[in-house]
């Protein structure tokens, strides 16, 4: 097995559910120099929620019985790991406290208010966005949407420092060359996006313009609330990412 892919295969089993490699990921030497590979992890769970797409097309199921499941399949391909994230970044952010007291809240495992409310805004807005875009054109935004949103995760990797002295999004920040990693993540999702958009798909040029718009945006405002990013600003990154392109293009397209 090439380097390669016994690294890509470490970086799903963290950031999917697939259990590919039997790794104690506790062990922060493991995960060096993974942050470049998460863009092809996007679209591998962008190809199963491509082929989930097409399988609900084919059967009797409802548009808004289909929405339901791409959501849930979505949230379930990912762990919940950057949805998690995003609801820790909820609560801390909409604290309004001290930078340090928003990074002790946020490491809080315990999820708050803010946090409910936010993540429940989230699941709804995918929801009722991927209803509204049923039809061969979101198949193809599906499969490049979770790619250029962990393009812009990889932006928050390497662009900006880690908030806390520890932590475990820390060894990904610590071990990504910047730029030379985000050249490299974008060629696979750059790839697939040109494949779809000259084989009559053009709306996922629009998807990789405002998913990448949305992340960079959001991930500046991260780093000047909080003077850097952690892991949990990460996951966050990725979840605004994927809801601002798909409400953009519900509204826009």
């Amino acid at each position: 097995m090439s380097k390669h892919l016994r690294r890509l295969k470490m970086t799903l089993s963290y950031v999917t559910c697939l259990p590919l490699s039997r790794i104690d990921f506790s062990e922060p030497l493991l995960l060096h120099g993974l942050s470049k590979y998460l863009p092809l992890a996007g679209l591998i769970i962008g190809t199963m929620l491509f082929t989930l797409n097409g399988a609900l097309a084919m059967s009797k199921a409802e548009p808004i019985v289909s929405a339901f499941l791409l959501t849930v399949a979505w949230l379930i391909l990912t762990n919940g790991l950057h949805f998690d994230g995003l609801m820790d970044t909820a609560d801390g952010i909409f604290s309004h406290q001290s930078k340090e007291r928003i990074l002790e809240i946020m490491s809080d495992s315990r999820v708050g208010n803010f946090g409910a409310i936010t993540g429940l805004i989230v699941l709804i807005g995918k929801l009722v966005t991927i209803y509204s875009l049923t039809g061969a054109s979101l198949g193809a935004c599906l499969i490049v949407i979770p790619a250029w949103s962990r393009w812009c995760e990889l932006y928050a990797i390497g662009k900006f420092p880690y908030a806390k002295e520890e932590g475990k999004g820390k060894v990904w920040h610590d071990t990504t060359v910047f730029p030379t990693d985000l050249l490299k993540g974008a060629m696979p999702p750059l790839a697939v996006t040109a494949a779809f958009g000259l084989a009559g798909y053009p709306l996922v040029w629009s998807a990789m313009f405002y998913c990448i718009g949305s992340g960079i945006i959001f991930s500046h405002i991260m780093n000047r609330k909080l003077g850097g990013q952690t892991g949990d600003t990460y996951g966050a990154t990725v979840e605004m990412s994927e809801l601002c392109c798909l409400a953009a293009l519900a509204v826009f397209a």
